[in-house]
């Protein structure tokens, strides 16, 4: 069975360190499947997820790292010859566009304190999307059989 919910948040004309954890945890809850893989990806360009601790020390140094990538201030070109900068496509390029956890029992397989957070590196300020998968089997009813989804 596989399970597919999308999300919006808002993000600055900063680097955006976004926690996420209370929609995936929805999606789980809504998606009735208790062992299986739960994915999170981030669709545009100059986007990427990935687990982190929230601490603002932890997000502090870890934007504090993300300078260390290259293409600040770059611009290339597209396809319709309109200006994109380089930079947010490098960093979301670099720490990548999805993530997966394991899901057991109908939780998350992860540390107590980390949480999935989403970065966008854009200096818009956007509506960005991303979206969140539970991939498993149907839940058993008791009596063995499978859950009908309606």
């Amino acid at each position: 069975m596989i399970f597919l919910k999308n999300y919006f948040v808002n993000t600055t004309e900063e680097v955006d360190v976004i926690s996420v954890i209370h929609e995936v945890n929805y999606s789980v809850k809504d998606s009735k499947i208790p062992d299986g893989l739960v994915t999170v990806i981030v669709s545009d360009p100059g986007g990427a997820v990935t687990i982190l601790e929230p601490l603002p020390d932890i997000v502090d140094q870890f934007k504090e790292a993300l300078e260390i990538f290259p293409g600040e201030g770059m611009e290339t070109l597209s396809r319709r010859k309109e200006p994109i900068p380089v930079a947010p496509r490098i960093k979301a390029a670099m720490l990548g566009k999805t993530v997966q956890i394991p899901l057991k029992e109908g939780k998350l397989v992860l540390g107590p304190r980390e949480e999935v957070v989403l970065i966008d590196f854009e200096n818009t300020g956007k509506r960005r999307e991303f979206f969140v998968q539970v991939m498993g089997e149907a839940p058993t009813q008791p009596g063995g059989g499978r859950q009908q989804r309606r």
